[in-house]
């Protein structure tokens, strides 16, 4: 039940992702956006972490699809977190990947796609998993 949650919003944002280029709201910087939106699910805020994402994607009414998908952590202690991957590909694609490790629920991974545009940076996906065995989810 745990990855079924993500993926079912990872799956919703994709088919979303045609009228991102609409919608979206630029991000500034993009290593700080994503710790903000981490740092803000580890203070249990899950509304406000829900709500940035949604409105920087341009998807109002993917909110409470997103806010329930938030709720696994719901209660939880985030024990740890760090950025652990951080790839820029030429000032025109960036990904940014960070870990956290959360009471009650274990290994988990935030993965933050941005790509540019003349605006500047777009959050084109945003996705969370769960991982156990492997040093990384294997798609991520």
């Amino acid at each position: 039940m745990r990855n079924l949650l993500p993926l079912a919003f990872a799956f919703l944002l994709a088919s979303l992702s045609p009228v991102l280029a609409q919608n979206f709201k630029p991000v500034d910087d993009p290593e700080k956006f994503a710790a903000d939106v981490v740092q803000t699910l580890a203070n249990g805020d899950i509304d406000e972490a829900a709500k940035t994402v949604i409105d920087t994607v341009g998807q109002p009414g993917a909110l409470s699809s997103m806010q329930t998908a938030l709720q696994i952590f719901k209660d939880k202690k985030f024990d740890f977190s760090k950025k652990v991957i951080d790839e820029d590909l030429n000032g025109a694609l960036r990904k940014i990947i960070y870990y956290a490790y959360v009471d009650k629920l274990g290994f988990v991974y935030f993965r933050f796609n941005f790509k540019m545009s003349s605006k500047g940076w777009v959050l084109a996906h945003f996705l969370f998993k769960t991982e156990t065995n492997e040093l990384l989810p294997k798609d991520f």
